[in-house]
This record gives structure tokens, C-alpha cells and sequence, in this order.
């Protein structure tokens, strides 16, 4: 609690105001070389000024403030125009993208602490609730209307829905094993979950162990469902992970008609990508622009049928990429095993950090199960959707400040699940 309150302390003393006049005076400090096109060399003067620095931290400035005023000036749409997917939701899916979707997302919140209350509140009833697998859970029936998850549903009157909620990791759980549930979630290598003449789909090897343990535990809920029952699958973090993952099980057993026809949706909430495709026709869709999934189309599922949502600069939606946060910390260590970033410059962090892993019993074991397996590169499923802040706070997050609050959301835009990742890097 006091490392929170002097990293928010420190981010206040930079407010977004300070940030946004920084970025502004130093635009209209360029402008005339800038005009002139030489933005390099008056970036590159600023800082002989102040210390003689080398000519790439001045490139890198003068890219600063181009990439910083940009979206001061014009807001998000320069940051993606790359990005034929990015797009706005228009205001006739509001009720489904972003209302249901925030009711599910307090519900997935709600299986961390008091859960029948904070059920009870969003007007979900407790049917079970347990741990499986160190992944907390809880299964709650409410009544929904199909028409709010799909709006060209004839069904208008009520319907029951069973909602099936994943916990992400709670290191504050002293009820399960949090350091063998961390070295599961370390063992990334990819396994086949899908074979056939065309796909060939594979799983996080962890995920998939956990999945496979709960849903032998929870199919039996599925199974006491009347026949006009829908499903939902929700979790934040591992637990969304883990949601789809149920749900591919629950495709691989009953088959996809069956799913297409009862499960009205699954929502994940800043959760990492778990899943890799080969297939012959990756090539064909990735010329043609295609916004689709192909790896939910290979379980011959919608597109639609996964919505998920995730803040810009959020980790853990980055774990088991090629842009990994985690992975270079593990991959630069000291020959102690224990001094992160050793080829890089003087950090502040890095004697915290190292204190932490030595008083760490578990930390062999940990970095050498992540050294071998964590590096991958697994894709997202389905829809996704980004939820944007005002811009200075974007700019602050990105380039100054360390904030553990969660900011307002300004904006909400979609992107496929194969451009997510590149356009937030």
C-alpha cells in the first residue's frame, strides 16, 4: 500500500496539465524547423544544450513530440490509421459492446471479493461456487433477453441465463497454491487442441491443464440447465483466458451446433492471448483484410461469439507475444539469477526487484520454467475492443507517469484479434 501511494504521488507531481503544455511548448519550440523540415536538428540542439547528448536520443525526441502532438492535435485516429479494423461502435451496439459487457465485467469482478452480494447487487443468483485448479469460480443464473447480446434475435421475451465466472490469479488467496498456479500459468508451450486437414490449432499447455480440470467440475451445470437456458462464459485476466478455453472444450465435446445455439456469449477482461494457428488459408485472409477469426472459425464458431476488452497499456493482454513485458526481464538476468536488466542503463527498480526475487524461495523454479516456456507468440480470439482514456492521459501512462488507477474511459474503439497487438505497439 505505501509503494501505491508514492507511485501515485510521484504521477501527480507530473499531472496531465504539466504533461500537455510540456508536449505544447516544445512543438511550438520546434515549429520553425520543424516547418523547415529539420525537427532532428532542433531536437538535437535542445539537447547540446543541456549535456551535449548523442544525435539518436535527439531523433528519438523530435519523434516524441511528432507522435505526442498528434494525438494532442488530432486525438487516436493517426495513432491506428494502420489499422483497417480500428473502427468506432456505432450507437445501435451500445447496449450490447459496451452495457452488457460492463454488467459482466462487474460480474467478473465480483467472484474476487463477496461475491453473493456483489452478485445479488447486478441481480445474478448464486447457483455454485468453488475453486478448482487454484481458479476461483462461481456459476449464477439471471434473467437476460437475447435481443441486449443479439440484437437480431425474434426471442423478445425474458430468458434464464447461466453465467459461468473465472477468477484471474488473487495473490491474495492464501487458500490456494499461488506459486504452483504461477509456474502452470509459465508453462506456455503450445499443444494441439484442433486437428484436421486444413487447421492445426494449439493451446497454452497450462491453460489448457487448468480448463480441462475445470470443466470436468462445471459441465455438470451445464447439464442442469432447462432446455430454454442460455450460457455465458466470463473472467478478467487468466480467468477470461480461461473462459474461451471452456468453452472450445464445451464445442470439442457436445459440437458446435450446440454451442452456436446455447452459448450467447463469452467476455474477457484484460486477458493474455493463449492460442496459435497454422492453416492454408492464413495467407488468403490476411491479403484479403479479413476481420474474421480464424482460429473461432476453425471450431467452425462466429467471430462474435467472444468480445474482448482491454486498456492500451495493460501487461498482461501482452503475455505470451512476441511483445511480452515480462519475457525480456526473464531473459536478462544477471549470472546470479536474481539482478534484472543487466544490459541495460542504471534503473531504480532494479535493486528493489532484485531484493524481492531473493527473498523469493520459489524464484528458481519460477524463472527457470519461464526462461524455457514463456517466450511465445499466441494471438487473441474474437472481437476485441479497446478502452481508451482522454489523450493527455494516454501520453502520461505511455511516456511519464506510473498510475495504478484506472482512468475514466473516453472512447471505445474494436480491433480484430490479429492487428490488437500490433496496433498497441
Amino acid at each position: 500500500q505505501r509503494l501505491e501511494l508514492l507511485i501515485n504521488d510521484t504521477s501527480a507531481a507530473f499531472s496531465p496539465s504539466a504533461f500537455q503544455s510540456l508536449i505544447i511548448r516544445a512543438s511550438d519550440a520546434l515549429d520553425i524547423q520543424e516547418a523547415s523540415g529539420n525537427l532532428t536538428a532542433a531536437a538535437y540542439s535542445i539537447f547540446q544544450q543541456a549535456g551535449n547528448a548523442p544525435r539518436a536520443t535527439a531523433e528519438y525526441t523530435a519523434q516524441l513530440v511528432q507522435f505526442s502532438n498528434a494525438i494532442l492535435v488530432d486525438g487516436y485516429e493517426p495513432l491506428f490509421s494502420k489499422y483497417p479494423s480500428v473502427k468506432s461502435i456505432p450507437v445501435e451496439e451500445t447496449q450490447q459492446k459496451v452495457i452488457k459487457a460492463a454488467e459482466f465485467a462487474s460480474l467478473s469482478g465480483a467472484v474476487y471479493d463477496e461475491p453473493i452480494a456483489n452478485s445479488h447487487e447486478l441481480r445474478h443468483s448464486i447457483i455454485a461456487k468453488g475453486k478448482t485448479a487454484d481458479i476461483g469460480w462461481m456459476v449464477t443464473d439471471s434473467i437476460q433477453y437475447e435481443q441486449d447480446f443479439w440484437p437480431d434475435s425474434e426471442r423478445k421475451e425474458p430468458t434464464l441465463v447461466r453465467t459461468f465466472v473465472l477468477r484471474g490469479y488473487d495473490a491474495s488467496d492464501e487458500e490456494v497454491d499461488r506459486e504452483g498456479l504461477l509456474n502452470v500459468i509459465c508453462t506456455a508451450d503450445p499443444v494441439p487442441i484442433l486437428k484436421t486437414e486444413r487447421d492445426l490449432v494449439r493451446v497454452h499447455e497450462g491453460m489448457l491443464s487448468m480448463a480441462q480440470e475445470l470443466y470436468q467440475e462445471l459441465v455438470k451445470y451445464v447439464d442442469l440447465t432447462s432446455p430454454s437456458h442460455k450460457i455465458v462464459f466470463t473472467g478478467h485476466s487468466i480467468g477470461g483466458s480461461l473462459a474461451i478455453l471452456l468453452m472450445i472444450l464445451l464445442t470439442n465435446d457436445r459440437g458446435a451446433s450446440f454451442v452456436r445455439n446455447n452459448v450467447l456469449r463469452v467476455y474477457t477482461y484484460g486477458s493474455p492471448p493463449i492460442f496459435e494457428m497454422e492453416s492454408t488459408s492464413n495467407l488468403k485472409e490476411m491479403l484479403q483484410g479479413n476481420d474474421s477469426c480464424s482460429i473461432l472459425e476453425a471450431f467452425d464458431l462466429p467471430n462474435d461469439i467472444v468480445y474482448g476488452y482491454c486498456q492500451p497499456w495493460d501487461p498482461i493482454i501482452r503475455l505470451f507475444s512476441q511483445y511480452d513485458p515480462l519475457y525480456p526481464l526473464i531473459d536478462d538476468l544477471g549470472d546470479d539469477g536474481y539482478t534484472p536488466w543487466v544490459s541495460g542503463p542504471p534503473r531504480t527498480l532494479r535493486p528493489i526487484l532484485k531484493t524481492i526475487l531473493e527473498a523469493w524461495e520459489g524464484w528458481p523454479d519460477y524463472r527457470d520454467n519461464a526462461r524455457l516456456k514463456l517466450g511465445q507468440d499466441y494471438q487473441s480470439v474474437g472481437e476485441q475492443y479497446l478502452l481508451l482514456p482522454e489523450p493527455v492521459r494516454y501520453l502520461t501512462d505511455r511516456l511519464v507517469s506510473v498510475n495504478t488507477a484506472v482512468p475514466p474511459i473516453e472512447s471505445i474503439v474494436s480491433v480484430s484479434s490479429t492487428e490488437l497487438l500490433p496496433a498497441l505497439n
